[in-house]
C-alpha cells in the first residue's frame, strides 16, 4: 500500500477539506483521504504503486481547482509564503475598495456626476470581483457544476449577486434616461467582503501559524549538515550524505545530526527537545545521542545508527503530524454540521430575497432584498465552525509533544476527558523499576567490613542486584580492584577469592547451598525487601537490603489525580508485601498482586463492564494486553529510543508527572473545544436573523454586507485565538498545581 501526503492550497475552509475527502472516494486506486484544513495538508493511501497513486492524486487536486506540493521536510513548517501572498493580495484589494468608497460615499462623490461615480465603481470593482476574487467565482461554479459548496460558495454567490445586479443597473443609467436616484449599487460591498475575507484570512494564517508552531519547531530542530571524521580528518557533509556506521564529530554549541552511540569524549546535551526536561544529560562512551538535540560544553565522537526517517526527530516529527491529522470524535459532528450548513444558507438567503421582495415597504425593495440577502450569506459562512475543534487539537499535541508528552489523535484527547479509573502497573511505572541498597545490616564491626573487596566482585556481575550494590558502593567512593578469583553461579550469587579470603555474595539458597550458616535475626527482615548476603570465609559478615523505589514525585502526582476525582488502582505481578507497600505507601484506592498480564486485561474489563472508562498506565512490554483492553493506553517510556506509536500516549522519559500533565491538559483541550463550537453556533444563531433583517420591522436593526463580511473574518480569528490559550494560557505548572 502506497502512501503520499501533500501540502494543500486554495482551502477556505473546513468544507473545502471535506469536498477533497468526498472527492477521493470515487477515484480509483485511492482507499483513503485525510485532509487537514489547519494544517492544510493531506494524506493519501492507494492500493496501487507509489507512482500510480501520485498520479492519481495530483490529477484529482488540479481537477478541483487546488494548488499542491509533495510534503517533504522542507513544506512541513512555516506558512509565511501563504500568510504574504494573502497580505499582498489584501493591499491590493483594500486599496481599491477605498477608491470605490471614495466615490461612493467620500469626497468623490460630488466630484463627478453620479452616473460617472457608478462608471468609475465599476471599473475599480471589476479587478477586485474577477481577479482578486477568482477562487470565490470557481467555488461558485463549481457548486453549480457538482453541487458540492463551502465557504467560497458563499462569498462568491454573494459578491456575483452584488456586482452583477450593480452592474446591470450602472449600465441601465447610461443606455437610458430614467432617473437612477432611486437605485441602490453594491460594488462597495463586492469590494470590502473580498478584501475582509483576505485580512482574515491573513490574521488566520498567522494564528495558526502560531498554533502549529510546536511541530514547526520539531522540524528545525534538523540540523542541515553534518562533520565527518575519517582517518582522523574533518569533513563538513550534507545530512542527506550521512551512513550508518560512520563516525561524525560534535563540536560544543553544535546540534547532533543523527542518532548515534559515542565512542569518545565526553559532554554535556540538551535533550528538553525530545523530553521537555531542562537537565543537561552526560553524555560518555556507549552513551546514546539524537538528533536535534545540543552538545553543550565537550567534543563527543559518535557512530552513526539512525540516519534519514529512522531518526528519533524524524520519528517523532511524523507521529506529531499524523496525530494532528486525526478527528476527534467530536469534530465530525461539526463537519456534519458543516456539510449541510451551506445548502441550509442558501435556502435561507433565498426566502430572505423573496421575502423581501414580497414584503418590503420602501420604494427599493429589491434593492434593499439583495442587500440583506448578501449579508445573509457572507456572515453564515461556517468557518469558525470548521477551525472549532482542529486548531485546539493542534495546539494541545504541540504542546504536549514538547513536554515529552506523545499524544495520537485528537479522539484520544476526547476518550481521556471523560475517563473516571486510572490503573497503573507498579515496576518502572511508579516505582524506578531497579532495586536500590536501602540500608546493610553490619555482622561485624562496620569499619571492618569489606567494602572493597565487595565492590570489585560485584562489578563483575551482570545481576541487577549485584549493579546496584556496586552502584550504591561506587557512590560511596569505595575503591575496587580485580578479584584473584570471580565466578558467577546462575540464580545464586558469586564465588570470589581476594588476597587469599573467600568471598560468597548471593541469596540465602546460595548460602545454604554453601553450607554456610545463616543468623537468625534475618527472618526478622522487611519482608518485601530483597536480601543480599555476604560470607566471608564461611560467615556471614552483612546483609544488603535492596528495595524497589518510588518514583521521584509520584506520591504527589497520585494525590492529584486522585483530587480530580478519578479513582485510582494498582495491578501488578509482584509479590502481595511489595504491592501492598507500594498501595500504602500511596493511598490508593485498590490494588492487585501476583496477577499476569492477562489477568490485567480481564480485569480492566469487569470494571469497564460496570461502566467506567479507563486509562492503564504501564511500561509497554509486559502490559500489551492490558493496554489495549483499555480505553486509553499510556506508555512509560524509560528513554528516547522506544517505538512511540505503541500505544495511544507515550511519556518519552517515564516521568509520571506527565500523565497528570496529560490529564490536565486533555480537560482544558476539550473545555476549549466545546467553548470554540458555542461561539461558532452561538454567532450563527444571533448574526443570521439580524442579517436577514428579522428585527428591522420591530427595533430598525439591520446589518449591511460591509458589516457582514468584517463580523464573518472576526468569528473565525476568535475560535482561532481562543485555542491558542492552551499554549500560552496555562505552563506547566499551573496545569499540574491545577
Amino acid at each position: 500500500m502506497a502512501k503520499v501526503s501533500y501540502k494543500i492550497g486554495g482551502m477556505s475552509c473546513v468544507n473545502c477539506a471535506q469536498n477533497i475527502e468526498k472527492s477521493f472516494k470515487n477515484v480509483r486506486g485511492i482507499q483513503s483521504a485525510t485532509v487537514n484544513f489547519t494544517l492544510e495538508i493531506g494524506t493519501f493511501e492507494g492500493n496501487s504503486e507509489g507512482p500510480e497513486v501520485t498520479k492519481a492524486v495530483e490529477e484529482t487536486l488540479l481537477e478541483l481547482g487546488h494548488t499542491f506540493a509533495p510534503l517533504d521536510d522542507n513544506s512541513k513548517g512555516g506558512g509565511t509564503q501563504e500568510q504574504s501572498k494573502d497580505l499582498k493580495t489584501f493591499t491590493l484589494s483594500i486599496i481599491l475598495s477605498l477608491g470605490i468608497l471614495f466615490f461612493h460615499m467620500g469626497p468623490g462623490k460630488d466630484l463627478v456626476s453620479l452616473k460617472m461615480s457608478w462608471l468609475i465603481q465599476l471599473l475599480l470593482s471589476t479587478p477586485i470581483w474577477a481577479y482578486v476574487g477568482l477562487p470565490f467565482q470557481k467555488a461558485l461554479f463549481h457548486f453549480i457544476k457538482s453541487g458540492q459548496s463551502n465557504m467560497n460558495t458563499l462569498i462568491g454567490l454573494g459578491t456575483t449577486v452584488a456586482y452583477l445586479y450593480s452592474t446591470i443597473i450602472t449600465l441601465s443609467a447610461f443606455l437610458s434616461n430614467q432617473p437612477i436616484k432611486s437605485f441602490t449599487i453594491y460594488f462597495e460591498a463586492v469590494g470590502f467582503i473580498i478584501s475582509f475575507v483576505y485580512l482574515g484570512k491573513v490574521f488566520e494564517q498567522k494564528a495558526k501559524k502560531k498554533a502549529k508552531e510546536s511541530l514547526d519547531a520539531l522540524f528545525k530542530l534538523q540540523s542541515k549538515s553534518a562533520l565527518l571524521l575519517e582517518d582522523n580528518k574533518e569533513t563538513h557533509i550534507s545530512l542527506n550524505e550521512v551512513q550508518k556506521g560512520q563516525t561524525l564529530r560534535v563540536k560544543p554549541g553544535d546540534k547532533i545530526p543523527v542518532d548515534g552511540k559515542v565512542i569518545r569524549g565526553i559532554s554535556h546535551i540538551d535533550e528538553s527537545s525530545m523530553t521537555g526536561e531542562p537537565i543537561p544529560v552526560l553524555k560518555e562512551k556507549k552513551g546514546k545521542v539524537f538528533a536535534g538535540t545540543i552538545n553543550l560544553d565537550g567534543v563527543l565522537d559518535f557512530k552513526a545508527t539512525k540516519v534519514g526517517k529512522e531518526t528519533f526527530l524524524s520519528r517523532l516529527s511524523q507521529f506529531v503530524e499524523e496525530a494532528q491529522l486525526k478527528k476527534a470524535p467530536i469534530q465530525r459532528y461539526a463537519d456534519k454540521i458543516s456539510s449541510f450548513f451551506v445548502p441550509i444558507i442558501l435556502i435561507i438567503s433565498f426566502v430572505t430575497l423573496v421575502s423581501w421582495i414580497y414584503f418590503g415597504t420602501n420604494a427599493n425593495a429589491l434593492s434593499d432584498a439583495i442587500s440583506k440577502m448578501i449579508a445573509v450569506l457572507v456572515i453564515a459562512c461556517p468557518c469558525a465552525l470548521g477551525l472549532a475543534t482542529p486548531t485546539a487539537v493542534i495546539v494541545s499535541t504541540g504542546k504536549a509533544s514538547r513536554q515529552g508528552i506523545l499524544i495520537s489523535g485528537g479522539d484520544i484527547i476526547e476518550a481521556s476527558s471523560s475517563i473516571d479509573h486510572i490503573i497503573f502497573d507498579k515496576t518502572g511505572t511508579l516505582t524506578e523499576g531497579r532495586p536500590l541498597v536501602e540500608d546493610i545490616i553490619y555482622l561485624v564491626d562496620k569499619e571492618g567490613f569489606p567494602e572493597e573487596e565487595v565492590n570489585s566482585l560485584c562489578r563483575y556481575s551482570e545481576h541487577p542486584l549485584s549493579k546496584s550494590i556496586h552502584s550504591f558502593l561506587k557512590d560511596k567512593k569505595i575503591a575496587f580492584s580485580d578479584p584473584d578469583k570471580f565466578e558467577v553461579i546462575p540464580g545464586r550469587g558469586i564465588k570470589g577469592e581476594i588476597n587469599n579470603s573467600q568471598f560468597l555474595i548471593g541469596s540465602e539458597t546460595f548460602l545454604k547451598e554453601e553450607k554456610v550458616p545463616l543468623p537468625g535475626s534475618s527472618k526478622d527482615l522487611e519482608s518485601n525487601t530483597s536480601k543480599v548476603f555476604v560470607s566471608k570465609n564461611k560467615k556471614i559478615i552483612g546483609i544488603f537490603l535492596l528495595k524497589d523505589q518510588l518514583k521521584e514525585g509520584v506520591k504527589e502526582t497520585i494525590h492529584h489525580i486522585q483530587a480530580l476525582g478519578l479513582k485510582v488502582s494498582l495491578l501488578s505481578g509482584d509479590n502481595e508485601e511489595t504491592t501492598q507497600w507500594v498501595s500504602n505507601e500511596l493511598k490508593l484506592n485498590h490494588y492487585l498482586a501476583k496477577v499476569t498480564p492477562f489477568e490485567k486485561a480481564s480485569h480492566i474489563k469487569e470494571i469497564q463492564e460496570k461502566g467506567s472508562k479507563v486509562i492503564m498506565v504501564g511500561d509497554g512490554i509486559n502490559d500489551g494486553p492490558a493496554l489495549s483492553q483499555a480505553d486509553v493506553s499510556i506508555s512509560m517510556g524509560t528513554g528516547t529510543d522506544l517505538a512511540i506509536s505503541a500505544s495511544d500516549i507515550t511519556i518519552v522519559k517515564g516521568d509520571i508527572e506527565k500523565v497528570l500533565l496529560f490529564l490536565k491538559l486533555s480537560k482544558r483541550t476539550m473545555k476549549i473545544i466545546r467553548q470554540n463550537l458555542f461561539l461558532s453556533f452561538i454567532y450563527n444563531v444571533l448574526c443570521i436573523p439580524l442579517a436577514a433583517g428579522l428585527f428591522q420591522p420591530f427595533l430598525g436593526w439591520s446589518f449591511p454586507p460591509l458589516f457582514a463580511s468584517l463580523a464573518m473574518g472576526l468569528s473565525s480569528l476568535s475560535v482561532v485565538l481562543n485555542s491558542l490559550r492552551i499554549k500560552y494560557g496555562s505552563g506547566k505548572r499551573n496545569l499540574v498545581s491545577g
